[in-house]
């Protein structure tokens, strides 16, 4: 059968629909590609942390340990600045101070003694602080006496090897005064024989008398010089024999003084090991009372019983400082360091809230550590960031409080850049190294 022109199909042609996908595919790729450069997504370095004091937390320890004598504080208990925590048994330090303060005394007694006898006093001037005590410690007392007494005894020793000294000086003068007298008698014979020998010798050379008389003159003359010369000779000795008796009770004196001046710069440095020794014990004692360095709670408690020993800067318990600003320590990788600094955004997100309910809070950086720190568990690198939420911020809390070690997921924001940036930068990267040795 054959069919007629009229009842042929009609035409139909997929320009149309294609041109219109095409179309459309221009438009989907052109608008993603505008979208691509125009707009803006906002980056944000992730970083984990924790809620923390920004002073931290404070380490109570001790710097040279002890025995426990009481344990005042347990673990949440509130304390103020000063309170006592611990107190440490000081019985042995109390024992050694006071042994030393009377080694002090009795330095100051024996001071006091010599510098009477290098003064050359006649009774010992003690220290008006000493005479004091004495009126209510009997040992100051006693040792007051025993050092009067070896004053006195030293004193009247003195005294008398002075005393005899002086007595040989005047049985010296007296000797000396007695020779004196007969050497003016010889001196008067001498006169008188050397006259008359004179007066024979003019006789002898008139041959009025004999030449012996005149020898015998001579002889006699000569024997009284010698007599004379003798006793000038004993004077002599005797005085210098006083010489020496002076020079002795010089030297008494001179040795009595630089004896006392020479122990006394021996108990002057000994004072001063006394002192530094009792200053050092003071300040142990005054700080056997371990007090709290501020405001806190107490936690992490570490001695649990009286007379257990605590070692040199062993740590004894922990203090949250309350009333202190509380930031977030957040940790960042170090490959994202290079986008982080001071003063920059951050989003705060506590996984502690309810999501639904707390929204983010808003805070700013503001510290960064100066180096890479390690974790010790994992040891990897990272940097400590410090991030402190705004003031107005905590009031979108709703009433929940922030409190030390809560978690925090910290979403530090960097610069804006377009989705295509986003596209490019790893493949750019990507070639930049390729074909590199």
């Amino acid at each position: 059968m054959t069919e007629t022109p009229d009842e042929k199909e009609p035409n139909w042609s997929g320009t149309v629909p294609l041109m219109a996908g095409f179309m459309a595919m221009i438009a989907l790729v052109g608008g993603l590609g505008f979208w691509s450069v125009r707009a803006e997504l906002s980056g944000a370095v992730v970083a984990p942390g924790q809620v923390t004091v920004e002073s931290n937390r404070q380490v109570i320890q001790h710097p040279e340990g002890g025995v426990v004598g009481d344990i005042l504080v347990k673990d949440s208990d509130r304390i103020e600045k000063g309170d006592v925590l611990i107190r440490l048994d000081g019985r042995r330090q109390r024992n050694e101070l006071s042994i030393i303060e009377g080694q002090m005394r009795e330095l100051s007694v024996r001071k006091s003694r010599l510098q009477s006898e290098r003064d050359d006093l006649e009774v010992i001037e003690f220290d008006p602080d000493l005479v004091a005590a004495a009126a209510d410690a009997p040992e100051i007392a006693r040792l007051m006496q025993g050092e009067r007494t070896l004053f006195q005894s030293r004193k009247e020793s003195l005294s008398q090897e002075v005393g005899l000294l002086n007595e040989q000086n005047l049985q010296i003068e007296n000797r000396i005064g007695g020779l004196k007298a007969q050497l003016d008698a010889l001196n008067e014979q001498v006169a008188l024989v050397q006259t008359d020998l004179e007066s024979e010798r003019d006789l002898l050379t008139q041959n009025l008398t004999r030449a012996a008389r005149v020898s015998d003159l001579m002889r006699e003359l000569a024997g009284l010089k010698g007599q004379v010369g003798r006793i000038e000779a004993e004077m002599a000795e005797l005085r210098g024999q006083k010489a020496s008796n002076g020079i002795a009770l010089l030297q008494l004196k001179t040795q009595r003084r630089e004896n006392a001046v020479s122990q006394l710069r021996d108990l002057e440095f000994r004072e001063i090991e006394l002192i530094a020794r009792r200053n050092s014990l003071r300040d142990t004692i005054s700080r056997l009372d371990i007090r709290a360095p501020v405001d806190g709670i107490v936690y992490g408690l570490q001695v649990f019983a009286v007379q257990s020993v605590v070692q040199a800067a062993q740590p004894l318990m922990y203090i949250v400082p309350q009333d202190q600003p509380l930031v977030v320590s957040a940790r960042v990788d170090t490959i994202n360091i290079d986008e982080v600094y001071a003063g920059q955004e951050a989003s705060l997100q506590f996984s502690a809230f309810d999501q639904r309910k707390i929204p983010e809070l808003k805070g700013k950086v503001q510290r960064i550590s100066a180096d890479a720190l390690q974790d010790q568990a994992t040891g990897q690198p990272y940097y400590s960031v410090e991030i402190l939420p705004d003031s107005d911020e905590i009031a979108k809390l709703q009433g929940h409080s922030l409190l030390p070690g809560m978690p925090v997921q910290s979403f530090i924001q960097t610069g804006a850049r377009s989705p295509l940036v986003y596209m490019i930068e790893p493949m750019a990267g990507f070639f930049s190294r390729a074909f590199r040795e």
